[in-house]
């Protein structure tokens, strides 16, 4: 008989414990405005004004590798960096031997390789181009001068770029980024 009294009273006890608390209003975290994902209308080929400074600098072999819709996280100063994601690349611009010095670690740090970054037509930075692994998918990311090169250019989120790759001096990986604006 005691038995059956303290039986009901525990189901009622972990029926009250299992009632989610409400969060005050005051102190709920505000939530950043998502802009909705828009694919550009099409695929613009590169300005003349770029591809003649690229010819400037002995460039050769150049590729669309992406062209993407600008992320919050890619012009966020603690992120500091734009990220390719493998997966949506047009073009992979990185060669065997390149592939394998991005994938090499050094005491848990992934290695990186500088390469040039041109924009604006006139502008040119060294800017650290990395390999992470993002989710479930390895992304390139290139770091060090973007916060830098997103201040100079106003990159804004919502915007779309495009990255070209090309070779220069025995085959010198430098990068092109053109900016598109939004649509």
């Amino acid at each position: 008989m005691h038995l059956a009294k303290t039986v009901p009273n525990v189901e009622k006890e972990k029926s009250r414990n299992t009632r989610k608390r409400k969060t005050p209003t005051s102190s709920a975290p505000t939530r950043r405005k998502m802009f909705k994902k828009t694919e550009y209308p099409s695929i613009p080929e590169m300005s003349d004004g770029m591809r003649e400074r690229i010819m400037e600098m002995g460039g050769r072999e150049i590729h669309l590798v992406i062209q993407k819709q600008v992320q919050h996280t890619d012009i966020s100063k603690n992120h500091g960096r734009l990220s390719l994601p493998i997966n949506k690349l047009r073009f992979d611009f990185t060669t065997e031997e390149e592939k394998k010095l991005l994938d090499e670690q050094e005491n848990k740090n992934k290695k990186g390789m500088n390469v040039v970054m041109i924009y604006d037509v006139g502008r040119e930075s060294i800017i650290c181009l990395k390999k992470w692994k993002i989710g479930s998918s390895d992304t390139y990311c290139l770091m060090t001068q973007w916060n830098k090169l997103v201040e100079e250019t106003a990159l804004r989120a919502g915007e779309h770029i495009q990255l070209w790759s090309f070779r220069k001096d025995e085959a010198q990986l430098c990068l092109a980024m053109v900016k598109l604006g939004s649509c």
